[in-house]
């Protein structure tokens, strides 16, 4: 019986473990501070805590403060007592926090902590996320500035946003994170003054060692994309502005360089940047117009242009319209560009703020070419046709004599490159002795005639006074123009040619055509042979 007793206390004793009905980690009843026993709650909690001040560090009752726990959409709020304290109990365990401060006159600021979920390895209960002190500035304070164009008029009309930060802290405690910023805008009146009312003053941004940061936005006075003034950005400390007063003065600058030359930024004709020549830099797609952009503004009045053909022989119509503030010059033509074709561009323009001569004045005649750079086009022979001498002793008008120049003209520009040249050669008896083959110049002889480019400037000349071209243009390289002189010792018998004299152009005689040859617009080496025919008829009348 005493041995059924004893096993009966055993087990009321194993099934009576400590409790902790009061949530607190400790077993209840326990009052010896060397005998604890922990019970591990299944979600501990803690409490958020903290202090608001002032930043002159005296207490702010009244303060609202906001908790958000992680990504619940509802939070919770509090009120500062009269020490400027808040409390907030309950908040689970490893949560973040983010709380946002405020009080209708003072600065807001917002601060993130995790609340602890231990003390040492051991998770317990009332554990505390400290914010504090937190320090709130009072919005008492203006800023006057007053903001001047370049020309030294006042930018009426001028936005201003001046950013205070930071314009709170946390001094101390468990903040991972804090921002606190006051943002004011306004607007320059006739005088150019802009007023930021309702700032933090000097006094308390130096306490806080925060700045006060201006931003003026370029100023466009009537909105047609012209800018009389450029952006400012402008910092003052708070010890500055409470060592000089909060009444500043700034000067904006130009929306440009005035100091720099005017020129062009940006367009797809290279060659107007000074780049190079070669087509595929200057290469306007067929029913593209072309863009110029000027690395300032210019007087819409003061631009003058001339389009032309290869030969500057006549004037293109296009329409031409100045934007974006005056930098932006779009020339549209009333006919395509055609793929492979060379144009001539005269442009003249006047800078906004300059006169006609100068650095604020820029001119420039370049050639562009019309063709897209990704649809390389294979290159041909249009026409053919030579010049006649005046008639004398040895030259009768309308047949191919000794010495006279024979013109080939190709669908796109070339350019020649290395020493060797194409031979050009006529299928035809072109000394008499009954055989094709034997003379210099007819197919089937090793040697014809060198064909060289033979690019314009100038329009030809068949009258009295000389065709002129419409405004100077320079060589760039590149011609559908070439041709030979005819050095054969009879002149060519047409009688025999109904047809037309066949003439084959020798591009494949050209030895080791990667160092040598002819590129079309596209950087395309001509390798293969082309054949034409050559008329008595349409030929280029004598010089006057």
């Amino acid at each position: 019986m005493k041995k059924l007793a004893m096993a009966a206390v055993s087990l009321l004793a194993v099934g009576c473990g400590p409790s902790d009905d009061d949530g607190d980690g400790i077993a209840d009843g326990i009052r010896d501070p060397n005998n604890v026993s922990v019970v591990v709650p299944s979600t501990p909690r803690g409490t958020v805590s903290g202090q608001v001040l002032t930043t002159q560090q005296r207490p702010l009752p009244g303060a609202t403060v906001t908790m958000t726990i992680g990504s619940t959409p509802s939070a919770a709020s509090a009120t500062t007592d009269e020490g400027g304290n808040f409390t907030f109990q309950n908040v689970p365990g490893g949560a973040e926090v983010l709380l946002t401060f405020g009080k209708d006159g003072f600065s807001s600021l917002r601060a993130t902590s995790i609340v602890p979920t231990s003390a040492g390895n051991v998770p317990i209960n009332n554990g505390n996320a400290s914010f504090g002190p937190v320090l709130l500035s009072e919005l008492n304070g203006a800023l006057k500035v007053y903001v001047f164009s370049p020309d030294g008029r006042p930018a009426a009309g001028a936005q201003g946003t001046l950013e205070v930060d930071p314009a709170g802290k946390v001094l101390f405690g468990a903040s991972e994170r804090t921002t606190s910023t006051v943002v004011v805008e306004a607007t320059a009146d006739a005088q150019g003054l802009l007023t930021f009312e309702r700032v933090p003053r000097p006094a308390e941004m130096q306490r806080l060692q925060g700045e006060y940061r201006l931003s003026v936005a370029a100023l466009d006075v009537n909105n047609d994309g012209v800018f009389e003034a450029g952006g400012k950005v402008v910092t003052y400390s708070g010890q500055a502005l409470l060592e000089s007063g909060t009444q500043r003065t700034e000067s904006l600058p130009y929306a440009y360089l005035p100091e720099a030359n005017l020129g062009i930024s940006h367009s797809s004709i290279a060659s107007l940047k000074g780049g190079s020549k070669d087509p595929i830099f200057n290469m306007v797609r067929s029913g593209e117009g072309v863009s110029i952009v000027f690395n300032q503004p210019v007087q819409p009045t003061s631009v003058i242009v001339g389009l032309t053909d290869e030969y500057s022989g006549q004037l293109l119509g296009f329409t031409k319209s100045v934007s974006g503030g005056g930098t932006v010059l779009t020339l549209q033509p009333d006919l395509p560009f055609q793929p492979g074709k060379e144009y001539n561009l005269a442009l003249r323009a006047v800078a906004l703020n300059g006169s006609a001569t100068g650095a604020t004045q820029y001119s420039n005649t370049v050639s562009f070419f019309g063709g897209d750079l990704f649809q390389p086009q294979f290159t041909t022979i249009e026409s053919v046709q030579f010049r006649d001498v005046k008639p004398a002793v040895g030259y009768v008008n309308g047949q191919l004599d000794p010495n006279e120049q024979v013109y080939i003209h190709f669908n796109h520009v070339m350019s020649r490159y290395g020493a060797q040249t194409a031979s050009v050669f006529f299928n035809a008896d072109l000394d008499g002795n009954g055989a094709v083959g034997n003379a210099v110049g007819e197919v089937g002889n090793k040697v014809g005639f060198a064909l060289l480019a033979d690019e314009p400037l100038a329009p030809l000349v068949t009258r009295t006074p000389p065709e002129e071209p419409v405004f100077t243009i320079t060589a760039s390289g590149f011609t559908t123009r070439y041709s030979f002189r005819y050095t054969g010792t009879r002149p060519v018998d047409f009688a025999s040619f109904p047809g037309g004299v066949p003439v084959v152009v020798s591009f494949s005689s050209i030895k080791d055509p990667s160092r040598n040859g002819y590129a079309n617009a596209w950087g395309v080496s001509q390798v293969s042979d082309m054949t034409t025919a050559l008329y008595n008829t349409g030929a280029i009348p004598p010089l006057p």
